[in-house]
């Protein structure tokens, strides 16, 4: 006899229907082996889908997949997860208005998430990712540029590309300008990308050119993760709060006190998103990161099987 799960699509990093990023979720997972998760989320072919399921010791389990791999943890898809199991009621835990704060059990720990909502509905999802680890500092920027499709004038000068992770290892990458940006293939060089990105120790790399709106930082973005089987990623949280770490501990943002920066991700693949990041230091080094943001519905259904 055929068994049947409810998901829902939604589109995180934006209030807008068809852009952000698309996020696959399972509410109640229950029954699921990982196998079965992988199989649906190849299914579903989103950059990731969640299952939530009980847990003893946060207000949920939540796991993570790409069409690939499953991974520890990831930023939309916290933020779309949470969002709609605020949309659905599901969360008794959480008032009607204002802000309450759930926790998530993840292959990162458990984590909390601020909820606020209006009237019932959410308003505003923010996930307080882990302290940031800073890895491999890339010196070769030749073989980086090729790799990204680009050629030996793509990279700013400044800080070196380094391995930063506030929820998987991300590589943070300074580009000259936003005209290089845009010119890139998604994906990079693809499969080189990929074997240049394993050989330290990441899959994605988080392109970015920094800029201001009046006294507001932002930076414009692209993410390409083509060895988890994601050319280029239309909104990557994960990767915006280690951006902010980076910005901070580099001295490209403030380390003191408590700094923001907006990022604008997914332009060049008609998928705009805009993503909140919030880091706090002291003493020169970061304490906390807070990613927030926003999500839509616009797909419901059932798989059986």
């Amino acid at each position: 006899m055929a068994t049947t799960h409810r998901f829902y699509q939604l589109d995180v990093f934006t209030r807008t229907p068809l852009a952000g990023n698309p996020l696959a979720v399972f509410p109640d997972a229950r029954g699921l082996d990982a196998g079965t998760m992988q199989a649906l989320a190849r299914e579903m072919n989103l950059s990731e889908t969640t299952f939530v399921t009980p847990s003893s010791v946060a207000t949920r389990r939540v796991r993570f997949f790409t069409p690939a791999a499953e991974i520890p943890l990831a930023g939309h898809p916290t933020i779309g997860t949470w969002w709609l199991l605020a949309e659905l009621g599901a969360v008794p835990e959480l008032p009607t208005d204002g802000s309450g704060q759930v926790t998530q059990e993840t292959g990162r720990g458990v984590l909390a998430v601020d909820v606020i909502l209006a009237g019932g509905r959410p308003a505003e999802v923010t996930m307080r990712q882990a302290l940031p680890e800073f890895g491999p500092v890339v010196d070769d920027r030749a073989a980086l540029a090729a790799a990204l499709g680009g050629d030996a004038a793509l990279l700013a000068d400044g800080p070196a590309p380094q391995v930063v992770s506030t929820a998987l290892p991300q590589l943070m990458v300074p580009v000259r300008s936003r005209v290089a940006l845009a010119a890139l293939p998604s994906g990079g060089a693809g499969g080189g990308l990929a074997a240049f990105l394993r050989r330290i120790g990441t899959d994605c790399a988080m392109l970015f050119v920094p800029d201001r709106e009046g006294s507001r930082a932002i930076a414009w973005c692209r993410m390409f993760a083509p060895g988890l089987g994601v050319p280029e990623d239309p909104a990557t949280g994960s990767a915006a709060g280690a951006l902010g770490a980076y910005c901070v501990r580099h001295g490209l943002l403030p380390a003191r006190g408590e700094v923001s920066l907006v990022v604008h991700q997914g332009h060049e693949i008609g998928r705009p998103s805009r993503i909140a990041v919030t880091v706090r230091s002291a003493g020169g080094e970061v304490t906390e990161v807070r990613v927030g943001g926003s999500a839509v519905r616009v797909i419901e259904g059932q798989v059986s099987l």
